[in-house]
């Protein structure tokens, strides 16, 4: 029999692990590198407000995940929290609606404009998780458009959501097309689980939109430092994420049955980019 403190920690450690944290903490960078391109100054009330609030959304979303998923997750993640009957499902579900009623608590404390994206967000993660998870298409742009929501969350915490909009373009058109290229990568495991977009329109051809949306976000990544939003630095390192996005896409147009190295790429390009819009603020 296992103490009372051992059952303790074994959940303890489930929980932690249901919120994905090495996931969830790009988001309050991602909020605050939003704040700076509005003009906020390096330590700001109002933006640190945004960044637990959003980082509450984003870590209240994976356990909430893990709830919609667990008869997936019993086959394809048995190590999770609840196929390996460390916690129950009820159990997550809570978690996550604690997390999400603090987050929305602390966006009200920020301004209307937060608030509203704040209660916006909750209702499309709800949305998502019940119907568009297995829209194919629908259900990635959803993904993509939700965190790319996270820069304009951080500028309308300074009362100015549209100064960085192009951020939110560019991560949108970005992750838009790495979702796409994770469905081609994934596909006989999803095949009897979710209808994806390569089993509607064939991974060649998935493959190819994929492209292009990447494609689209190359394009609009100058836009930024041509209107004076961020400096020389972020000119000069989104470069390189740019070869790096044009790259993923050659091979995956090359060979669109191994996939894996190119969402790898754009895995390593989307942290770049993050990077990129940091460097651009300071210098």
């Amino acid at each position: 029999m296992l103490s009372m403190m051992s059952v303790l920690s074994i959940k303890l450690r489930a929980y932690i692990e249901s919120l994905r944290l090495f996931t969830s903490i790009l988001v309050p960078a991602v909020v605050y590198i939003g704040g700076l391109v509005a003009g906020a100054s390096y330590v700001s009330v109002p933006l640190l407000f945004a960044m637990i609030s959003f980082f509450l959304l984003a870590a209240g979303s994976m356990p909430l995940n893990d709830y919609f998923d667990r008869e997936v997750d019993a086959i394809v993640h048995p190590k999770r929290g609840i196929p390996s009957k460390r916690v129950k499902p009820n159990e997550l579900l809570f978690l996550s609606l604690g997390l999400f009623t603090i987050g929305v608590v602390i966006s009200f404390f920020i301004n209307w404009v937060c608030f509203g994206i704040v209660l916006f967000t909750l209702v499309f993660i709800f949305l998502y998780e019940c119907f568009f998870k297995k829209m194919g298409l629908v259900g990635n742009v959803v993904v993509a458009f939700l965190s790319a929501m996270s820069f304009t969350f951080g500028s309308s915490a300074l009362n100015q959501p549209f100064a960085s909009v192009f951020l939110s373009i560019i991560a949108f058109f970005l992750f838009t097309g790495r979702e796409i290229l994770k469905d081609v990568e994934d596909v006989s495991g999803d095949k009897g689980i979710r209808q994806t977009l390569p089993m509607n329109v064939g991974e060649k051809n998935a493959a190819i939109i994929g492209s292009v949306f990447i494609i689209a976000g190359a394009v609009v990544t100058p836009f930024p430092y041509l209107l004076n939003q961020l400096g020389e630095g972020y000119l000069f390192s989104i470069i390189l994420v740019d070869i790096l996005g044009l790259y993923a896409v050659i091979k995956t147009l090359q060979d669109v049955n191994h996939t894996t190295r190119t969402v790898s790429l754009l895995r390593i390009a989307s942290g770049l980019g993050i990077f990129s819009f940091l460097i651009g603020t300071v210098f």
